[in-house]
């Protein structure tokens, strides 16, 4: 499920290298006044507290906050799962906030308390997950993860140098549209740019980090021409990187991560993780928390925006452009 804007091939092919694709944000250029912003109040609910995307989505979200004059707070649970964020969200509407930004839990389920929290007349402004109800929302703010997906699978095709193979993939549950995005675009691009690779049975590991690394070393023993790893989640890309490790295949067959954590990063720098696909957490924070104000003070908002990537590596991953997108887990770090 993505409604993005899409950016040529060429956009892609830069991305793919390294070249950060520019966000899709006509809102971008709007600038909330905030001498009228002094009595809004925003808060953030995260998928899931404690996760370095969704904190760096906050700490940008507070920066902005901080120069509008913006009353923020963020409010979550620890636990990704729509059991417990829909009580977070009722919670929230009762203490009527101008906005809410969130990142959902279920296209589908958050459906209904997101909708009584809108006809309450609050302001849903969705970060990096959108509703299948459009009418749920002024926005919605995310990467396309298609484009992340074919994006790890151009590099896939770099890493291995196009030799014949199998590349596993790594999932945490089946159904959920972001992740079947990051699968899907790897797989389009290596079906129509590297046919010799045989894309293995997705593996689905319930975002266990053990489940993940066991996962990998079953798929290394039963498949000896195994030439790639690709993970869609953090987790799973911690989990492979173990996994490999005991199997003896750091570095001959080649990791490709999505999202990062202080080990991935780590694993970046030692050449252990190949590459990892990257969004802009901080920006959709910053973003999202100036279209809250906007939003509240009356302004039209694009439904669809977008935020760029970048792809890290050993040979980029302490550069100053490639920090910025780095996950944190705290707002100093």
């Amino acid at each position: 499920m993505s409604y993005i804007r899409r950016p040529g091939l060429g956009a892609l092919a830069m991305a793919a290298i390294g070249v950060t694709v520019a966000a899709s944000s006509a809102s971008a250029a709007k600038v909330p006044s905030a001498k009228a912003a002094k009595n809004i109040s925003v808060v953030y609910i995260p998928g899931l507290t404690g996760n370095p995307f969704y904190s760096t989505v906050a700490c940008g979200a507070a920066v902005e906050a901080k120069k509008l004059h913006v009353g923020f707070s963020v409010q979550g649970a620890p636990t990704f799962a729509v059991n417990a964020q829909t009580p977070v969200v009722q919670a929230v509407t009762a203490r009527h906030p101008s906005a809410i930004m969130i990142s959902n839990d279920d296209p589908k389920a958050m459906i209904p308390p997101l909708l009584r929290a809108q006809q309450a007349g609050i302001k849903i402004i969705n970060i990096d997950g959108d509703l299948a109800e459009k009418s749920v929302g002024v926005t919605n703010i995310q990467s396309d993860n298609l484009i992340g997906g074919a994006m790890a699978g151009q590099e896939m095709q770099k890493l291995t140098k196009g030799h014949a193979g199998s590349v596993l993939i790594e999932d945490n549950a089946p159904g959920y549209p972001i992740s079947e995005q990051r699968r899907q675009g790897l797989i389009n691009y290596l079906r129509k740019h590297d046919p010799k690779v045989k894309i293995l049975p997705i593996v689905y590991t319930n975002n266990e980090v053990a489940t993940a690394a066991s996962d990998v070393r079953a798929a290394a023993a039963a498949h000896p021409d195994l030439i790639g790893v690709y993970t869609v989640e953090t987790n799973n890309t911690q989990g492979a990187l173990t996994g490999l490790e005991e199997a003896h295949l750091t570095g001959k067959v080649k990791l490709i991560g999505y999202d990062t954590s202080a080990p991935i990063v780590a694993g970046i720098r030692s050449g252990k993780v190949s590459a990892d696909i990257v969004q802009y957490p901080y920006g959709e924070g910053m973003l999202g928390l100036r279209d809250a104000v906007l939003a509240v003070q009356g302004h039209k908002i694009p439904r669809e925006q977008s935020q760029p990537f970048v792809v890290a590596t050993k040979a980029n991953i302490n550069t100053a452009k490639v920090q910025q997108f780095i996950y944190k887990t705290s707002c100093s770090a």
